[in-house]
């Protein structure tokens, strides 16, 4: 559903039934645009009764649509605040002419006004809607649209897709285009024509598509990559950039165009051996073949593989990288699922398309029908040789041939013959350029051939202002540096001449300068008093390409055409110089191309590049001084409203190419000026586009994996949307907050992975850095399970990696890296609330940080380290860790034992601390250490260096006998510590019941009975001993009977005489 509605008054139709069929066409079209995005490109305000009126030109400057959004007719105002919280409305008055525009407008009552359906609105002219009708007549459709600018081409694909979703037989359309505003422009459009359309066709950028295919990043917008290109080169050699050094825009031409686009996977085969002189390279890049095809010498060719190559590894051209591995993933049988479903695919802007790329939406077409051989399908591609973004080496003869070949069937072609967007005098100059092509040998000038084109032109004289104003204007000449070091007041005359041009351009939109020389901004830039104004007023021939501005400055173009002239003679000796030439004729073009109202050549009357022009053969040229053309600029009427209108075109254009700074700048001009102006509308528009850029740019930077400033800007943007309250942007923002989380989560996710693999193979470094990666980027996702796992991942690298690091030396600035390491990682254990694995980790950091290791410690040290390893015990013993939780407790007691020689008194707490270990972990140095304890003992007692009535030395000698199975000596050793209870243990397991039975009188610790009874026994024995002469042989047998049976009972195991007893209770 469109977020506008848009009434038209009952009266409308009479205003425009005796109208030329072209100006009802373009109203229409007005009516589809206000109706999808609020606005159309051109507007003009007015003034008085009319004043909140908008009016969009249909002629020129003749006939205008007016219409008003309904927030500014001061209807029930809250209501209407309302009401606009899910849609807006606006009323389409009537068509008049420009004498009327004072006449006041009889708005009427609002039940004058009917709600037009936009999808019930179709301005397409006749050889538009042929296009849609002919490929609904073909079963599988194959069809090509050409067209120079302004021919409706883009219209005929919007309609033809909104079509095909309206037959029942055909299920998904993909329509394609190039950049992320002719997508949002597809998709407001289709969603205006309803629910069931929208959901039928899926819009989509050739660099998304791309990126379903491959997995490869995105191409977000295509304008930036010639500028990185450039610094890409500074880093090159100049052996290895050879006679491409003074060429770079060039070399990036042939690189994208020439080379990788035409770059094909080995084995790749189309249907007829006809095809074949399509793909230049099938088996990665071919100097000699590149230098066959293009006439260069095999060193020229050799040097562009070669940085070619090095510029793919250095990640530029990845989207001619992506189209490559996606016909391999196509041929291979890995389709997307979508592909199932795809019963249409139409493409936009096919001419700034490789062939590589042109191929593989033409695999995808293969494989779909390769799977539903009986299915119908339709694939149309439009295009205009003269409009190419991007270097792309188009040409529709290799387009057709190729899409030819693999669809099966040759391509229907359409030409819109009729020129419908540039001024009858413009149209003429820019056709007039076709001649700058004739300076260059035939096999480099466009493959197209030149198009007869139909113009229309407003009223009865060409020389009429509506068919569009050229004017020729010299320049000042700007000072050099040694005049502007020469103190003279009138050196600055020019500069200032210049800055008076740039206030007047920025003061209003729709003006531009368009610098050929590519220095102007460069040479003005310490000149002015601010910068602002030339950013945004001053634009390079491939910044400008794709946009409009009413009034367009060249300057610069004569002394271009000379060179490119120049590089055209035979004194150059290789191609590489013509090659230059035909870009710098292309740039030309694009620049001529620019202007839909007025061209200003910066140029005097008898310049060569105007003969070629044939400027004299163009009615109403006029030459025009400096200060003319400021008080021309200055005296244009624009009202308040088309200001705004004007400033929110451009700031598309600037966001579109990455220009945040410059577009913000405007918006917020737009802004301040539509609340001076009360205009709640435009308010809402600027506000709506500022959030909305705020989103493009972080968008942009989520496709270069900018995670964090993308991040920023979201925030940024859902700040902005919530008190803005609109809860269309609101959900924008929450879909741009969960598509960002996915992608970060997916690269997250990639780095932990590397980072398990670097631990795995001991790549300690390696491992924590893919972690610490992992870790700056998981904060910027809602993955709490995910966020868990970078945490414990970093736990257990730093647990490693420190364990590492610390084997390999002990120096102070190895300790301070453990301790970051640990006190990073008890952050960790800390956010996932893991209080026991914060406690150890913790511990692991202080006695790092507070008692590093050294070659010897002190008595104080020692103790100290052996009270942490039990308080490292403490926590992590009763948690059933596998053994390498207890590392470092191994660690930190041979530590101690290193240092321990010389303090018997801390024998026994270090075998205590040993004995906690070995309950929870193997320690197989114990026994050595023990006995090397046991050995200095002696040899410490020996020579009078420790006294054996010493307690701690006495305990450690008890624990050395019971552990050495010396109970007896043990058990008398305790006594003597006074520990009776292991004294009686002692004397137990020494089998000297007597001595357990009286030291626990002693104590007066309740007696076991069958120690008691034992007790008694024995004594009982003893004095039978002496006493047994006198028994019978028959009592004799009896006691040894009885004997032999206690025997036997105290053979049993004590657990089976247990159970069996508690079994016969």
């Amino acid at each position: 559903m469109s977020q506008y509605r848009l009434f038209k008054h009952k009266d409308y139709e009479r205003s425009a039934e005796s109208l030329p069929p072209s100006i009802r066409r373009k109203a229409l079209w007005a009516q589809v645009l206000l109706g999808t995005r609020g606005r159309t490109p051109s507007v003009k305000g007015t003034t008085g009764l009319n004043a909140r009126w908008r009016r969009t030109p249909v002629q020129g400057n003749h006939y205008y649509m007016w219409w008003i959004p309904k927030s500014e007719l001061g209807f029930d105002r809250e209501q209407e605040r309302i009401d606009q919280q899910l849609t807006q409305s606006i009323l389409v008055h009537s068509i008049r002419h420009h004498d009327q525009t004072d006449e006041p407008i009889e708005l009427g009552s609002l039940t004058d006004y009917e709600e037009i359906p936009i999808a019930s609105l179709d301005p397409r002219y006749e050889e538009q809607t042929e296009v849609s009708t002919k490929v609904q007549q073909e079963y599988v459709a194959l069809a090509t649209v050409k067209g120079l600018p302004g021919s409706g081409k883009t219209i005929s694909l919007l309609y033809l897709a909104r079509d095909l979703a309206k037959r029942n037989d055909l299920r998904k359309i993909l329509y394609i285009t190039y950049t992320s505003r002719l997508k949002r422009a597809a998709q407001e459009f289709l969603q205006a024509q309803g629910e069931a359309i929208a959901q039928k066709v899926r819009v989509a950028t050739l660099g998304e598509i791309e990126t379903q295919l491959t997995e490869l990043p995105a191409q977000h917008e295509p304008f930036g990559e010639l500028t990185n290109f450039s610094d890409f080169l500074e880093l090159q050699s100049n052996a290895l950039l050879g006679p491409w050094r003074r060429y770079p825009q060039t070399l990036f031409t042939e690189i994208r165009a020439h080379l990788l686009g035409k770059t094909f996977p080995p084995g790749y085969q189309l249907p007829s051996a006809r095809a074949l002189e399509l793909m230049t390279y099938s088996v990665g890049l071919d100097a000699t073949a590149y230098g066959s095809s293009r006439g260069l010498d095999y060193e020229a060719a050799d040097l562009a593989c070669r940085l070619a190559e090095r510029a793919q590894q250095n990640f530029y051209f990845q989207d001619q990288k992506a189209a490559y591995l996606a016909i391999q993933r196509l041929q291979r049988g890995k389709l997307p699922r979508w592909l199932a479903e795809l019963d249409a695919l139409v493409i936009d802007e096919v001419q700034d398309l490789t062939l590589v790329q042109i191929a593989m939406l033409g695999e995808i077409v293969c494989e779909r029908q390769r799977q539903q051989s009986n299915a119908p399908f339709a694939f149309v591609v439009a295009g205009d040789e003269s409009q190419i973004v991007q270097p792309s080496g188009f040409d529709w003869g290799a387009t057709k041939d190729l899409l030819g070949e693999q669809v099966g069937t040759w391509p229907e072609e359409f030409e819109f013959s009729y020129q419908r967007r540039s001024p009858y005098n413009l149209a003429r100059l820019i056709d007039n350029s076709w001649n700058f092509y004739g300076n260059l040998p035939r096999r480099l000038r466009p493959s197209g051939r030149r198009q007869a084109f139909l113009y229309e032109t407003v009223g009865v004289d060409a020389a009429d202002a509506g068919n569009g104003q050229l004017f020729l204007c010299l320049p000042p000449e700007l000072p050099s540096k040694r005049q502007l070091t020469n103190g003279n007041p009138t050196t600055m005359l020019p500069v200032q001449q210049w800055q008076d041009l740039l206030d007047e351009l920025v003061a209003k939109p729709g003006r531009v300068i368009v610098d050929l020389s590519e220095n102007l901004h460069h040479t003005l830039h310490p000149l002015l008093a601010t910068d602002n104004e030339s950013e945004e007023a001053i634009f390079l021939p491939r910044e400008i390409k794709g946009l409009e501005r009413t009034t367009v400055i060249l300057y610069g173009l004569n002394a271009l055409y000379e060179r490119a002239v120049d590089l055209c003679h035979n004194h150059h000796s290789d191609l590489i110089p013509r090659f230059e030439a035909r870009r710098l004729f292309d740039e030309m073009r694009v620049a001529l191309s620019r202007s839909t109202d007025r061209l200003v050549i910066m140029e005097e009357a008898g310049a060569p590049v105007l003969d070629t022009l044939e400027l004299e053969t163009i009615p109403g040229v006029l030459p025009i001084g400096w200060a003319d053309l400021i008080e021309m600029l200055q005296t244009e009427e624009l009202s308040a409203i088309e200001v705004i209108e004007g400033y929110l075109d451009e700031v598309d254009d600037f966001f579109e190419r990455g220009m945040w700074a410059q577009g913000y700048r405007r918006n917020r001009r737009a802004y301040e000026l539509a609340v001076q102006l009360d205009d709640s509308a435009l308010k809402r528009e600027a506000e709506e586009q500022h959030i909305r850029g705020h989103l493009q740019e972080a968008s942009q930077l989520m496709g270069a994996q900018d995670w964090q400033r993308s991040h920023q800007l979201t925030l940024h943007a859902a700040t902005l949307a919530q008190t803005f309250g609109d809860p269309v942007l609101l959900d924008e923002v929450d879909d741009q907050r969960t598509e960002l989380s996915m992608a970060v989560a997916v690269a997250v996710r990639d780095h932990l992975d590397e980072a398990v693999e670097d631990l795995v193979a001991r790549r300690f470094e390696q491992a924590h850095q893919g972690v610490v990666n992992a870790g700056n980027l998981v904060k910027f996702t809602d993955d709490q399970a995910l966020r868990e796992e970078v945490d414990e991942t970093f736990a257990a690298i730093a647990w490693r990696w420190a364990a590492r690091l610390l084997d390999h030396d002990q120096h102070p600035a190895t300790i301070e890296r453990v301790v970051r390491l640990f006190d990073r990682a008890a952050q960790a254990m800390q956010r996932q609330e893991d209080g026991e694995g914060f406690q150890a980790v913790h511990i692991l950091a202080e006695r790092y940080r507070e008692l590093p290791p050294k070659a010897q410690f002190n008595k104080t040290e020692l103790l100290d380290l052996l009270t942490r390893t039990e308080q490292y015990l403490a926590v992590v013993g009763p948690l059933d860790l596998d053994e390498e939780a207890y590392l470092y407790v191994k660690h930190w007691l041979d530590e101690c034992f290193a240092a321990l020689f010389e303090h018997p008194t801390l024998y026994f707490t270090w075998v205590t601390v040993a004995q906690e270990f070995i309950a929870v972990a193997p320690y197989p140095d114990f026994d050595e250490h023990l006995w090397e304890l046991e050995s200095h003992l002696t040899l410490l007692l020996d020579r009078g260096r420790a006294s054996a009535d010493d307690l701690s030395i006495k305990r450690f000698r008890a624990f050395a006998a019971v552990y050495n199975e010396t109970p007896a000596e043990a058990s008398v050793l305790w006594e003597e510590l006074g520990e009776i209870e292991l004294a009686i243990e002692a004397a137990r397991n020494a089998g000297d019941m007597e001595r357990a039975y009286q030291l626990l009188r002693q104590a007066r610790e309740p007696i076991p009975e069958g120690l008691a009874v034992s007790v008694k026994a024995m004594r009982l024995l003893q004095q039978l001993h002496q006493k047994h002469q006198g028994l019978y042989p028959a009592e004799r047998e009896a006691l040894r009977s009885a004997l032999r049976e206690l025997d036997a009972a105290l053979d049993e195991d004590p657990t089976a005489m247990t159970e069996r007893d508690e079994t016969e209770r």
